[in-house]
């Protein structure tokens, strides 16, 4: 017990929670000058400045040992994971709705329709894990991530309300490819650069900051979504309560909206998502800081694992 950081994990936890709270009420709930926002901004940073003084204090018994992200290639393994994963959270929140809205499919038909998305991801997570254990480099793997899901939700954010069949199963495999050739990396790089000691705090790290970076930028991209609705819908159909749009939900559009409505309050989504698409794209290109950091290590005679 001695050895846990409770106190450390405790204090994070807080300082996340008030950092999501403030980025899903701002500028929707409440206005980014209000009280209550400026309040969650502090606190959660006051309790970040916190949590790393912990970390500094307890050494190597810390959540996250300085020591490791002194490392440069975990560090910025970390960052890539972070800016990679909120791309990628983002799309595979929102795609689904973009079906149901514009295509008016069930939702569990808009889940079989990201297939091209998954399906690509799984497939090119295998031949870039082989191909780095083949060459001995896994730095390429993480520049051409980036830039192919950069692409790929570029492309996305070119959806209308017409986007055929070709166009969204395409872009879908151009995002998934570049994913699953740069997801991994980071867990092969930390393995590469760690002691054997280290690795499993190294990929707990790694992995943690995937995470960490979906929750934040999907309340970020949830902001963006909500924001933009409800301008495309007052722009859109005046007569219309954005409210109750956004109450109806995606699914039900076609039965709940009014069918002279209907067109605009489709074309107001296709808009938002768009932009939450927009989202994903900054952090793609984001990504590639944290791949021009790596240093360039092979992974030949090391005894690493590649993630499925």
């Amino acid at each position: 017990m001695n050895q846990l950081d409770i106190p450390g994990m405790i204090i994070f936890i807080s300082a996340v929670v008030c950092l999501l709270l403030a980025l899903q009420w701002g500028g929707t709930q409440y206005s980014w000058t209000n009280a209550r926002i400026i309040a969650l901004f502090v606190i959660s940073g006051v309790l970040t400045s916190i949590f790393l003084g912990i970390q500094i204090w307890k050494g190597d018994y810390a959540t996250v040992p300085p020591r490791l992200i002194r490392q440069r290639s975990v560090a910025f393994a970390t960052a890539y994971s972070f800016l990679l994963g909120g791309s990628f959270f983002i799309i595979v929140y929102y795609i689904p709705i973009w079906f149901q809205a514009i295509k008016e499919v069930s939702a569990t038909k808009s889940g079989i329709m990201t297939i091209p998305l998954v399906l690509s991801l799984v497939v090119f997570s295998f031949i870039s894990g082989g191909a780095t254990t083949a060459f001995g480099y896994y730095v390429p793997f993480m520049y051409f991530g980036s830039i192919l899901s950069a692409i790929g939700a570029g492309l996305l954010t070119t959806f209308t309300t017409s986007t055929g069949h070709s166009q969204w199963i395409g872009y879908q495999v151009i995002y998934g490819v570049g994913i699953g050739a740069g997801m991994q990396m980071p867990m092969i790089a930390s393995q590469t650069v760690l002691n054997v000691d280290d690795i499993p705090v190294g990929t707990s790290v790694i992995i943690f900051a995937q995470t960490l970076g979906g929750a934040l930028f999907v309340s970020v991209a949830q902001n963006v979504f909500g924001n933009s609705l409800v301008k495309g819908v007052l722009q859109g159909s005046p007569g219309l309560d954005p409210g109750y749009v956004m109450q109806a939900g995606a699914t039900d559009l076609g039965s709940i909206i009014p069918s002279q409505h209907l067109l605009a309050v489709q074309k107001a989504y296709n808009h938002a998502l768009a932009q939450t698409f927009y989202v994903s794209v900054a952090l793609s290109a984001l990504s590639i800081v944290g791949a021009a950091g790596m240093e360039w290590r092979s992974v030949k005679g090391k005894k690493v694992v590649v993630p499925p």
